[in-house]
């Protein structure tokens, strides 16, 4: 039996039509649009304000967090002393500007600061035994993690005893033993009372300049230039953008195009986004992969250098080769991504495999995240891929489905991990090749506890019932005003019924569907992106409905409306 992706499934989430009516009189917005806001429970015109004007100073206080001011106390320290600083990053985007941001405002202070990330493809993820050992030899007496070292006990241990101090901040699930740092910064650290539990690894290092700066008494400003980056590292992480990770990418987003980093406007020039509205899609898409690339096949220093460096000569050479290696990650995507689709459609049974695990001896450890969420997307089932090495061992990546905890069942299955960290939607572990057959039927087990054959049935909710007619740009530019879209926040998805093709449906593309539909007063253009299994659907057709994004598209200079199919019922 070939597996194959099912059929996705639309549901228009209800409302009560009496509470959207009086919504949008008082909004004075069309009612798809009031629809939208209350699904959201945004319900009253004083929270609608609040979400559409996000304020700084609705920010929390940096000092709720258990131990910040342990922390805040030992870096005084360090730079009344002199002491050499090692700021430890992850090798993704939110580590990456994490770490420049860091680094950044301690040399600002004339701090004798260095930073190290770990090598993805030698040393893995987090705290590493070589990087400990490496900044003890540099004399560092105080490493500050961004981005990773909740579950990093060990190699704390170590480095206590070769006599550097270690803060940690993350943001990542705690294992049931705390790391015996000086202060562990993690808003999920059991008893910590700060109040916005979901801040990216970015978001918490964040948190910790707006500390620092305050308890120098010196002005905002000093901690809020880093927003451009914070917004970056939030934006590609795909954390809930809500509360306080919403008011951080709405006026990053905002400053970015006057962003103080040299390097961060040399990449936005060279992807030649100058101009153009920084939107959360265009950091995930066009500007977080670059950043993301070199850490991805190797070395992740080319992202922090690009983000450090006041030589405009070296910010175009490293943005330059940013987006080069960028291009060689794409093409390992595709070669990895096609060989993974074609194990689960040839060796997975749809009845049984409720959760997929795969690994292979040809991919690379750098993308398999990348092609694992791409696997989740084609068959909706939590994925795990292993990159099995020459040493015995498998460097796995994995991504959840909603209503799927990804770090629960680790944790269940975690006598066959040699490591594992993560949290519910994502997670990276290590694993014994040997071992790779065994975990993947404990992996399912697992799986299949807590998910129901319904639950792998991909679900396409539409906030809004709209007529094709009621579209129109004004519409667009009043949807437009709730961004920045993303987990929490996502771009509002519309659905509209009683469609017909005006000309033929085709396949353009890689499997992608081109329409053009009418109500048969007007027409618009629609896109289904790897929507083109549903061309004989459409076009025997009478009648069918979409669920769609709403968005625009330039051709021949002119912009025109254009639907982003998400779902299709015939």
């Amino acid at each position: 039996m070939k597996f194959i992706p099912a059929i996705e499934k639309i549901i228009l989430r209800q409302v009560d039509n009496d509470e959207t009516d009086r919504l949008a009189r008082e909004l004075s917005v069309p009612p798809p649009i009031a629809s939208i806001l209350y699904t959201r429970g945004l319900t009253t015109p004083e929270r609608c304000a609040g979400f559409f004007n996000p304020d700084i100073d609705g920010m929390h206080d940096p000092f709720l967090f258990r131990e910040m001011r342990t922390a805040v106390e030992r870096i005084q320290n360090a730079l009344r002393s002199k002491e050499k600083i090692a700021v430890y990053g992850d090798y993704d985007v939110d580590g990456v500007t994490s770490t420049a941001m860091l680094v950044r405002l301690l040399r600002k202070w004339g701090a004798d600061c260095t930073y190290y990330l770990p090598n993805r493809l030698t040393e893995g993820y987090g705290l590493s035994e070589e990087g400990i050992r490496r900044l003890a030899g540099e004399k560092v007496g105080l490493i500050i993690t961004v981005d990773c070292g909740v579950s990093a006990g060990e190699e704390i241990l170590l480095a206590k005893s070769l006599g550097i101090d270690v803060i940690v901040t993350d943001h990542h699930e705690p294992k049931k033993r705390i790391p015996e740092a000086i202060a562990v910064i993690n808003p999920k650290i059991p008893g910590c009372a700060y109040p916005d539990k979901d801040l990216a690894g970015v978001g918490v290092a964040l948190k910790l300049c707006q500390a620092l700066v305050r308890s120098s008494a010196l002005s905002d400003e000093m901690w809020m230039e880093y927003l451009d980056l914070a917004a970056v590292g939030t934006a590609a992480d795909i954390v809930p953008l809500i509360g306080e990770n919403r008011i951080i990418t709405k006026h990053g987003l905002e400053q970015l195009p006057r962003s103080k980093n040299l390097g961060m406007r040399m990449l936005i020039k060279l992807r030649s986004l100058e101009g153009e509205a920084l939107t959360t899609a265009r950091i995930v898409f066009m500007i977080a992969p670059c950043i993301n690339a070199a850490g991805r096949l190797g070395d992740s220093r080319r992202g922090v250098e690009l983000l450090l460096t006041e030589d405009r000569p070296l910010a175009r050479l490293y943005a330059r080769e940013l987006v080069e290696a960028n291009t060689e990650r794409q093409a390992l995507d595709s070669r990895v991504e096609q060989e993974a689709v074609a194990w689960v459609e040839n060796r997975c049974n749809p009845d049984t495999d409720f959760g997929i695990v795969a690994g292979n001896e040809r991919w690379h450890c750098g993308v398999i995240g990348i092609v694992a969420s791409k696997i989740v997307e084609k068959f909706h089932r939590p994925t795990i891929l292993f990159s099995c090495g020459d040493d015995g061992l498998a460097r796995g990546s994995g991504r959840s489905i909603n209503g799927f905890h990804l770090m629960d069942a680790l944790r269940e299955c975690s006598g066959l991990l040699e490591e594992y960290g993560g949290h519910r939607a994502a997670a990276g572990m290590v694993i014994k090749k040997d071992n790779i057959a065994q975990f993947r039927e404990r992996f399912n087990c697992e799986v299949r506890k807590k998910l129901k054959e319904e639950d792998l049935v991909p679900t396409v909710s539409a906030d809004a019932e709209i007529g094709l007619s009621d579209i129109t740009p004004e519409f667009l530019e009043c949807i437009s005003k709730m961004e920045p879209y993303g987990p929490g926040n996502m771009r509002p998805v519309l659905f509209c019924r009683n469609l017909r093709n005006r000309y033929e449906p085709r396949i353009v593309g890689r499997g992608h569907l081109k329409m053009l539909v009418s109500d048969g007063r007007v027409a618009m253009d629609a896109i289904g992106f790897n929507f083109g299994n549903r061309l004989d659907d459409i076009r025997g057709a009478d009648v069918f409905a979409l669920a769609f994004n709403l968005d625009e598209n330039m051709w021949n200079g002119r912009k025109n409306l254009q639907m982003k199919v998400k779902g299709v019922a015939v």
